[in-house]
């Protein structure tokens, strides 16, 4: 289904990205572009020509069965808020749940989660028994990262 749907969108002029197969892009010489981007069976469909994405939507109807879902509002652990200012993209959902899974949820906020050039220490403590919950842990504030630049030290600290 993959490659069938990846040649479907090359017929039309989309072109799959080098550096994330998951990215198909599609310009033309009126200054239109088009940017689609798969994960597993959502599709975020985006770009500068209303007349384009419908076509676009046209052809993927067309060609298999689809849903839609109406404009973007949450993707991937990501919250997608427009305005007139522009688009906002957050994780609040994502840090919440990730507050609450850990058992923090009411906790205070600090403004520097960690002291900079911190050095940890060898412990004489007994080592987890099931590092499983800290590597899901760390992995899921490394995506956390994308929104939170400020917590990017410190998850790399305790990665």
């Amino acid at each position: 289904m993959a490659f069938e749907f990846s040649n479907s969108l090359n017929a039309i002029g989309f072109s799959q990205s080098k550096f994330d197969y998951s990215l198909f892009t599609k310009g033309n010489k009126k200054g239109a572009f088009t940017a689609l981007l798969v994960y597993v069976d959502d599709i975020i469909i985006g770009g500068n020509s209303q007349r384009e994405i419908d076509l676009l939507k046209a052809h993927l109807h067309g060609k298999f069965k689809i849903k839609k879902l109406g404009p973007l509002k949450y993707f991937l652990g990501l919250e997608v808020a427009r305005s007139s200012a522009g688009i906002n993209v957050c994780q609040r959902k994502y840090t919440l749940e990730i507050l609450k899974d850990s058992g923090i949820l009411g906790t205070k906020p600090a403004s520097t989660p960690i002291e900079l050039n911190h050095k940890l220490s060898h412990t004489t403590n007994e080592i987890l028994q099931n590092p499983t919950t800290y590597r899901r842990l760390i992995g899921r504030l490394i995506y956390l990262t994308i929104t939170r630049s400020g917590i990017t030290y410190a998850i790399n600290v305790l990665s």
